[in-house]
């Protein structure tokens, strides 16, 4: 998948959390099939429901301990 559709997901699914009504969001948390993956520095977790992403997660990725 390309950086650009990565993104596109990301900010779609995010719309799609924060719109009502709020029972597909929650049914998407529980039942919906889950996407990870890194974008940007950020790691962001989507569930897919319905055929529509769901932003549920997303934190900074932590840095890589290089051991010196």
């Amino acid at each position: 998948m390309s950086d650009m559709a990565i993104g596109t997901v990301v900010l779609v699914g995010d719309y799609n959390w924060r719109k009502g009504p709020m029972w597909p969001s929650i049914a998407a948390l529980f039942f919906g099939r889950r996407q990870r993956f890194v974008h940007l520095g950020m790691r962001c977790t989507i569930a897919w429901y319905k055929e529509q992403p769901y932003l549920i997660a997303m934190r900074e990725e932590p840095e890589a301990k290089n051991g010196g």
